[in-house]
């Protein structure tokens, strides 16, 4: 919970002033754009309560429907036909609304700088509590970290930012015009997607409804909203959100292993 706090704040200084895009778009446009996107926004929800479903079924019967396999049949591939063939429009297109295109170079440098910045606090705080970081310590996380990064590229940080920001999260902010709620909204929905898993599978939560309940609404709904306070600030570019939640992710695998030596 406490570094999902400190992501939220690093996010916000460094995209303390952030340029908003301008479509261009005619005002007969934009309406008949708005009202494709909250058809979109119910296809989406649909999609995720499926998706819950599924994941639950997997996780109580001990099933194997749900892995990194298959979300990305299911958080990408699925999702994005639907859309695209519900749009009319080519998959690339689709894809670039999403959040999927290139981004300058100031945006690389500022989620690079919070990702350091957010290496060097966690190495801080648990220095503060007593873990005894020595060299070998350092060196150990600084060679596990690449390739944890690279892993979590290819899985979870690309599967679930592009289902939950770049679907879920931009037909919201469109359609609600609210962004923060929206930030927070998609932020409970992320962490009651992991419900199924903190119950049935996670060792310190399974079989408590409570503990699984008090981690995803704490760590994971926090997690959430920095993800979307991220998206929300990088002008809704996913890939700002991919690079940042695989090293997050990455970051606290290649801590756990210093800590299981």
């Amino acid at each position: 919970m406490l570094f999902s706090v400190i992501l939220i704040l690093l996010i916000a200084i460094v995209f303390r002033k952030r340029k908003m895009d301008k479509t261009g778009q005619q005002k007969s446009d934009e309406i008949e754009y708005l009202s494709k996107n909250k058809k979109e926004l119910i296809l989406g929800l649909a999609w995720y309560v499926f998706y819950f479903m599924l994941s639950y079924i997997s996780c109580a019967f001990q099933v194997d429907i749900i892995n990194e396999l298959s979300n990305w049949l299911f958080l990408v591939l699925f999702p994005l036909l639907i859309i695209a063939v519900f749009r009319k429009e080519k998959i690339i297109q689709a894809l670039k609304e999403s959040g999927l295109r290139h981004f300058d170079r100031k945006t690389v440098l500022r989620i690079l700088l919070i990702c350091a910045a957010y290496q060097g606090v966690i190495i801080l705080v648990f220095g503060l509590g007593g873990f005894c970081f020595n060299i070998t310590n350092i060196l150990h996380i600084l060679v596990k970290l690449p390739v944890f990064f690279c892993l979590m590229i290819l899985t979870a940080a690309f599967t679930e930012e592009f289902f939950f920001r770049g679907i879920l999260q931009r037909t919201m902010m469109d359609s609600l015009k609210k962004p923060y709620l929206v930030i927070l909204l998609t932020g409970i929905l992320f962490g009651l997607y992991h419900f199924p898993f903190a119950y049935y599978l996670w060792g310190n939560t399974a079989g408590s409804v409570i503990n699984s309940l008090k981690m995803i609404m704490t760590e994971h709904v926090l997690t959430g909203c920095a993800y979307g306070f991220l998206y929300y600030k990088s002008n809704k570019n996913l890939w700002s959100n991919i690079i940042l939640h695989a090293f997050y992710n990455a970051a606290i695998m290649a801590l756990g292993t210093v800590f299981s030596t």
